[in-house]
């Protein structure tokens, strides 16, 4: 009887061991440890934007997603959009479209001006002298007045062989062209301004003729509504109210009114 019984207790104790080996008696692991705690911040805008346009820093929203979510979205790092002033859509993009950096230009991308252009308009190179841009700095995106100056007596315009105005008798300003964007600039040099502005093809050939016949001077627009164009206009008797500007020959004398 003694024997059958260590048997038995020998035949368990093997058995406990081969279940043990094979991990029987191991916890087992519960599905929820299986799901990760990690997440990536995303970006996506607060309203969709067509290609070309503008990207504001207040369009952006950022918020966290779960790591499977993003993996499903290609996301595998936290996404953080380097607001540029004048960087643009590459394309049309939705207020559910998760951002990256490669949806949008900045305005030294080769194919930036393809993208900023709008249908019936052109880019225009127009190179100032930096004294010659009037109030404070302008940025990419930015809508600015174009004035000229110009002399009845003399030809001050690019053209002109005189590098000063001979006389200021008939001198006049006068505004050219208004709000118009800004769609590239050189900052590069120090005494020249050059510029990159969208015209359509009217505003184009006033340009041409007015560098030619004037000076070229830039002003950034205001963005009021009621600015009126009129309260540019300037000549010599604005500045010098007392100045006799009219020569009238009147037989061997000399009038002025």
């Amino acid at each position: 009887m003694s024997q059958r019984v260590f048997f038995l207790i020998a035949l368990l104790s093997i058995g406990v061991g081969v279940l043990g080996l094979s991990g029987f008696f191991q916890s087992k692991h519960t599905t929820a440890s299986g799901i990760s705690n990690i997440s990536y911040q995303v970006a996506q805008l607060k309203s969709s934007v067509k290609r070309g346009d503008t990207l504001t820093r207040e369009n952006i929203r950022y918020f966290k997603l779960r790591e499977e979510d993003a993996l499903k979205n290609g996301i595998v790092s936290d996404i953080i959009i380097s607001h540029v002033p004048g960087m643009v859509a590459k394309r049309d993009i939705g207020d559910a479209v998760y951002l990256s950096s490669s949806d949008f230009l900045l305005p030294n991308d080769p194919n930036y001006l393809d993208a900023v252009i709008k249908d019936g308009m052109s880019p225009y190179a127009l190179t100032i002298d930096r004294k010659e841009f009037i109030g404070s700095g302008i940025s990419v995106g930015d809508k600015v007045d174009v004035m000229i100056l110009t002399s009845d007596e003399q030809n001050i315009g690019e053209t002109s062989r005189s590098t000063y105005i001979e006389s200021f008798r008939s001198l006049s300003v006068s505004p050219l062209l208004r709000n118009i964007r800004v769609l590239a600039i050189e900052d590069d040099h120090d005494e020249l301004l050059p510029l990159t502005i969208e015209l359509n093809r009217e505003q184009i050939a006033k340009m041409v003729i007015a560098r030619r016949i004037g000076i070229v001077e830039i002003i950034k627009a205001s963005g009021n509504e009621l600015y009126s164009s009129g309260s540019m206009n300037a000549d010599t008797h604005d500045v010098l109210p007392n100045f006799k500007s009219v020569t009238e020959i009147r037989g061997q004398n000399k009038a002025f009114n």
